[in-house]
């Protein structure tokens, strides 16, 4: 026969282990919809957005990473230390473009302050330089995001880098 005082001790401690479990069960409930209400108010998603809009800007203009051509959403995702989602719809949200079309702007730009900066840069140097994958892809891109073919868009570089500004003009004119 059982003695009383162990099945007693046995029966209780089972019960504040099932109280314990379910104490910690309710508890992670709280959390879920503590994070459920926050990550469906549209304002706290906005703001967490664009904050990673703003640091992702930052991050490409400081350490000009997209001048690596085999850039990943996932290395930017590591860099800011939040997951390729994140990244993905911060861009499409506060840019309203995919990842690589905000990452070639970015190398357009950089392939405009080198024209404008260096004589006879080749094709091949630019593609290096900026981060693009091959001449082709740059050429693309050009065309995409300014209609115009590679060289039309250089010699419309150089002609508005050669243009008087206004404050030049009136300068003279004076003089």
């Amino acid at each position: 026969m059982l003695h009383p005082i162990p099945l007693t001790l046995f029966t209780v401690l089972l019960l504040m282990v099932f109280l314990f479990l379910f104490h910690v069960r309710q508890k992670r409930k709280e959390f879920k919809t503590i994070d459920k209400d926050q990550d469906t108010s549209p304002k706290y998603h906005q703001e967490q957005l664009r904050k990673i809009a703003d640091r992702l800007d930052r991050i490409l203009a400081d350490h000009k990473i997209y001048t690596n051509s085999d850039l990943t959403i996932c290395d930017l995702a590591n860099k800011l230390g939040t997951n390729r989602t994140y990244v993905s719809s911060s861009i499409n949200t506060c840019y309203n473009q995919n990842f690589n079309s905000y990452v070639n702007q970015f190398r357009l730009d950089e392939m405009k302050d080198i024209i404008l900066n260096e004589n006879d840069v080749t094709n091949k140097e630019l593609v290096s330089m900026c981060g693009f994958g091959s001449i082709d892809t740059m050429k693309r891109v050009v065309k995409q995001k300014t209609g115009l073919s590679l060289n039309d868009w250089k010699e419309q570089i150089l002609r508005e880098d050669n243009k008087p500004s206004c404050c030049n003009v009136f300068s003279q004119k004076q003089s």
